[in-house]
């Protein structure tokens, strides 16, 4: 199956939906689904062909479907499942049905709950998985309890299910500092155990790498005086700075460039996270060991302009090459079964 003959099928859709958007130009929040699609779009146009498939948890009940004409590969945008869980079902069964290669299943994202990815990448040699605890109905009773059950340490970081991009309550230094949440029966909340993880120099280092298919990516590198890093706080660091010339020459010298045991851990954290294509924030120590973040599918590899430039910008051919890479492999799948 040539490249020119692959259409790859875009899931996107949340669970607040209740109709389905079957116009390609037509507007569809995508809180909770990452950008795979614009992704595609740094390869050369016409590389691939690609739609957009929209989903939602009525999909299946509704008298119109999807009609997937020449779609070889299905590509699950739909990534959190704090947010999305009866959808991520849809998309398992819709994909089911229609027996195509997918990437990122539904029932694969539905493992990858903060929890639950502080449980599975626990014990990886030279990994460091701070615990993360779900709390449900809150009460501060509740929460002793499962802090103690855990062993869990303070300070701990508090954030509310489905937030992303540094969205948090704050850094609550003991059990009791956390009485916000207590009597909430709306949200529920993690808590996270937090590790100072500031170098010698008094810099905070935050790498975000993208794992597709086989290959790792080292998306970007940002040095901050904030524990706290987000997209904006690489605009902190100087043009000509020590901070933004280690940045880029970590961009630069990619996954090759990191030291043998950082490797052989970011192998292992893909293998355990069970995903075609997630994104990974961590912080490096100076020997290369690593503080895992966060490591989920909803993380976006573009800014929100949708450029790749400066120290970011040599990302871009590793991305494709990866990007590509993946698709052809799932296209083989579907051609196999054809």
């Amino acid at each position: 199956m040539s490249e020119n003959s692959l259409r790859v099928g875009f899931i996107v859709g949340n669970d607040f939906d209740r109709t389905i958007q079957f116009d390609q130009e037509g507007v569809v929040p995508l809180l909770g689904n990452n950008d795979a699609d614009k992704v595609l779009k740094l390869l050369p146009e016409g590389e691939f062909k690609s739609g957009r498939l929209h989903l939602g948890p009525s999909y299946f009940r509704k008298a119109r479907r999807w009609k997937i004409g020449d779609v070889s590969v299905l590509w699950n945008m739909v990534s959190d499942a704090d947010l999305h869980p009866r959808t991520l079902a849809v998309v398992e069964k819709f994909a089911a049905e229609l027996r195509l290669p997918i990437i990122d299943p539904g029932r694969a994202i539905l493992q990858t709950r903060r929890h639950q990815v502080a449980l599975r990448l626990a014990g990886i040699d030279n990994v460091h998985m701070p615990k993360t605890l779900l709390l449900h109905n809150p009460t501060l009773d509740r929460v002793r309890r499962q802090v103690e059950a855990a062993d869990f340490r303070f300070p701990a970081i508090v954030r509310r299910t489905g937030t992303h991009n540094g969205q948090m309550l704050g850094l609550a230094p003991s059990l009791e500092e956390i009485e916000d949440v207590y009597g909430d029966r709306t949200n529920d909340y993690y808590l996270t155990e937090f590790v100072d993880f500031r170098r010698a120099d008094g810099g905070y280092r935050k790498t975000r790498f993208f794992f597709v298919g086989e290959d790792i990516v080292v998306r970007q590198h940002v040095v901050s005086e904030n524990w706290n890093i987000h997209g904006r706080s690489g605009r902190e660091m100087g043009d000509d700075s020590p901070q933004r010339l280690e940045a880029k020459a970590m961009v630069e010298g990619g996954f090759a460039g990191l030291p043998d045991i950082t490797r052989a851990a970011l192998r292992e954290i893909g293998a355990r996270m069970g995903l075609d294509y997630f994104g990974l924030d961590a912080s490096l120590d100076a020997d290369g060991r690593i503080l895992v973040f966060e490591a989920n599918a909803t993380m976006n590899f573009l800014p929100s302009a949708g450029h790749m430039r400066g120290r970011s910008a040599a990302a871009l051919e590793p991305m494709q090459n990866a990007v590509r890479k993946l698709i052809l492999a799932k296209g083989a799948q579907c051609a196999t079964k054809t």
